[in-house]
């Protein structure tokens, strides 16, 4: 049910006390006839003894006068009232109006009550208390935001002023001038709306006339302004109720306007106090959040976008796609990165976990895709993002596909709407040949790829690394394509059938619990994953849809690989550095049986492996990947090549003796049903919208 903010419900009760401070409440009116009742009643309605009301209005063209100077007829006769009609416009420069009301008043602090906000009956009660510290020139509070009809859209604001979550605003605080200024006012305005706001009243002309200069950001030039002459007190509950009428329209000039701005203010603090190095970032991060909104430079370069989802720790779909982005920079195309809002995320953020997760990236990384500029090329990078790209304008749509993601869902709407977006006549460019050869035949779409590499600075054999009588698996329970159902119990026969034999599981950070003897390393870094390889005498890897990047860095490590024969890995892996096995937990675990008992048969698929991958380092994937955008830009993938699989043998198939012992370790066990990748991704979700709700 939605909630009504509604101040003549229960109003609070009068304070009775002796000298008062001397309120003056200004109210500056244009055109607000429909609130400047319930504003007025706001402030008669106040617990705090208000000593004088001020309502000024600049040549509002509806009802305003007549209905002020009727409701001025009912306002009790101790309160002092003044009505300040202008007879001709401010000219939309409310500082004038502010500087007005300071004229007129004669208190000693001072509210400006904007026309169209309320708030609630305590407000004055609560911000006026700080004042008794006589340094304290501004005391404000938390703004609920209302709508015209007075229902509650939010409870806080701090999802704009609060952008890194650092939950500074949870608590009331009284802080220096200085410190506001150097904290917060350096990176944003934090104050954000002046109806939040009781000032000691002071000569503030000067200022006032100065924020006239600016469109957007004068309240945050006149705030940190007055702060350099005084103390700040904040009020975390949420007495104002700031009022919301709908979006306002953005334009490329406002937003220079206002980006400019920014950077004026800034730059500003920045020349008069010492930033620390964390909030010279937030400027930048602030800066960030507007450079999506401001016009295009013409750079002269090809513009690429790329609209992805929201990385995540250990994703190798995120580190392939950053990669390729950096090797289009490389090669002089201008990229930005839009990545999926998830509510908590600035752009800075988003860099950060791109250059420490993945690779460092001078890519423009925004947040959400309100995409501005004219892309000569946008790239889809997965089904969720097939959606935004459809609606959003470039001369040439692609669609960078690592895996065959329909696989991901059961048969129904999921299955089909992934399996729509091939459909889309974007242009393909896949990892792999298997995913291009899909593409052209089942979806009569021309596409292009780019081989499997490995990076061979990293993954290369190590000569002092001791070889141990151990196996490794690629466990990563939150992804199904992984079939760790199948690949632990594939283990647990090998470790029954090869007691001695070591297993090492990584690649996840999924709290789990295993039924044999095994360690789990979890996610490792790469540098770990090469030692991993050169120490272990088996790889185990089963992607069930597209192949994973992991078996050709395992060969370039010397590593024999075992993965699943299905028809995505028949086209892409070699058949003399990987065995394909059948899917099942027997085949699976006598095909490492098979390479644990034939040590000259492991030499030489180590050893082909090793070559093999010195035809394919990164570089290579790189200069096809290029390819494909040029051609897309050029010739729309006209003549392209036949693809034919390139590993033909039969599947290796389960032992007599791993059919055996299967029956002797299997135990009492309910059908399997595998949700648990679908929980996984749903909590993921949840832990999302629980930190922006809660501002963490």
């Amino acid at each position: 049910m939605e909630k009504i903010i509604d101040i003549y419900h229960k109003p609070m009760k009068k304070c009775t006390m002796e000298n008062p401070k001397k309120v003056s409440v200004i109210i500056p009116n244009y055109n607000y006839q429909d609130y400047i009742i319930e504003r007025i009643d706001s402030v008669l309605l106040q617990t705090y003894p208000i000593y004088e009301l001020i309502i000024l209005d600049d040549c509002s063209t509806d009802n305003s006068v007549q209905v002020i100077e009727e409701k001025i007829k009912t306002i009790p006769k101790e309160i002092k009232v003044q009505f300040i009609p202008n007879e001709v416009n401010s000219g939309g420069c409310v500082f004038k109006q502010w500087k007005k009301g300071f004229d007129a008043a004669t208190g000693d602090f001072i509210w400006i009550a904007e026309a169209d906000d309320s708030a609630a009956n305590n407000f004055v009660e609560e911000l006026i208390k700080p004042f008794d510290d006589p340094e304290v020139v501004l005391s404000y509070c938390e703004s609920a935001k209302i709508d015209g009809e007075n229902h509650l859209i939010r409870p806080r604001c701090d999802d704009w002023y609060d952008m890194c979550r650092t939950g500074e605003w949870n608590k009331s605080y009284l802080w220096t001038g200085e410190e506001e200024i150097i904290n917060h006012l350096s990176v944003t305005n934090t104050i954000l709306n002046v109806s939040s706001v009781m000032w000691r009243k002071k000569d503030y002309s000067t200022i006032f006339a100065e924020a006239g200069e600016f469109k957007v950001a004068g309240d945050w030039y006149i705030y940190y302004n007055v702060l350099k002459h005084g103390k700040i007190s904040w009020n975390t509950n949420a007495l104002n109720y700031y009022r919301k009428h709908g979006s306002s329209v953005s334009t490329d000039v406002k937003a220079q306007i206002e980006y400019d701005e920014i950077c004026r203010i800034q730059d500003d603090i920045s020349s008069h106090y010492d930033l620390p190095e964390e909030i010279k970032k937030k400027q930048e991060m602030r800066r960030d959040l507007m450079r999506p909104l401001l016009p295009p430079k013409d750079s002269g370069k090809t513009k690429i976008a790329w609209v992805m989802p929201h990385p995540g720790k250990g994703s190798g779909g995120h580190r392939t796609i950053i990669q390729n982005v950096n090797a289009l920079l490389r090669a002089g195309y201008e990229c930005d990165i839009f990545v999926e809002e998830d509510g908590v995320s600035t752009p800075q953020m988003v860099k950060e976990k791109i250059d420490n997760w993945y690779e460092p990236c001078e890519a423009g990384i925004y947040v959400g895709f309100n995409i501005q500029k004219d892309y000569d090329i946008m790239f889809a990078t997965g089904w969720q993002t097939v959606e935004f790209v459809r609606k959003l304008p470039a001369k040439r749509k692609a669609y960078f596909i690592q895996d065959y993601e329909p696989w991901f869902f059961p048969m129904g709407d999921q299955y089909l709407i992934t399996e729509n977006s091939y459909r889309y006549g974007y242009l393909p460019v896949t990892i792999g040949k298997w995913l291009s050869h899909k593409m052209q035949a089942e979806f009569n779409t021309p596409s292009e790829y780019f081989s499997f590499g490995a990076d061979l600075k990293t993954y290369h054999p190590l000569e002092k690394c001791a070889k141990e009588n151990a196996i490794c698996y690629v466990y990563q329970p939150e992804k199904p394509r992984r079939c760790d159902y199948i690949g632990l119990k594939a283990l647990r026969l090998v470790k029954k059938l090869k007691p001695d034999v070591k297993i090492y599981l990584y690649g996840s950070n999924v709290p789990a619990s295993f039924d044999f003897e095994c360690e789990n390393l979890q996610i490792i870094p790469i540098d770990k994953c090469n030692e991993l390889y050169n120490k272990c005498k088996v790889g185990l890897c089963m992607s069930a849809s597209n192949p994973s990047r992991i078996p050709f860095e395992m060969m370039a490590a010397g590593l024999p690989v075992v993965e699943l024969y299905k028809e995505n890995n028949l086209y892409d892996l070699p058949e003399e550095g990987v065995l394909l096995a059948e899917p099942t937990p027997e085949a699976v675990a006598s095909s490492i049986v098979y390479l644990l008992d034939h040590p000259e048969v492991r030499e030489k698929m180590g050893q082909f492996g090793q070559e093999y991958m010195k035809d394919y380092p990164l570089e290579r994937g790189f200069d096809e990947f290029l390819k494909a955008v040029k051609d897309m830009l050029e010739t729309d993938y006209q003549h392209l090549p036949v693809i034919e699989p390139m590993y033909s043998k039969d599947a290796f198939k389960a032992s007599k003796e791993s059919q055996e012992v299967v029956f002797e370790v299997a135990k009492e066990e309910p059908i399997y049903v595998d949700n648990h990748g679908r929980i996984y991704r749903f909590l993921r979700r949840v832990k999302r919208k629980l930190k922006a709700i809660l501002g963490r």
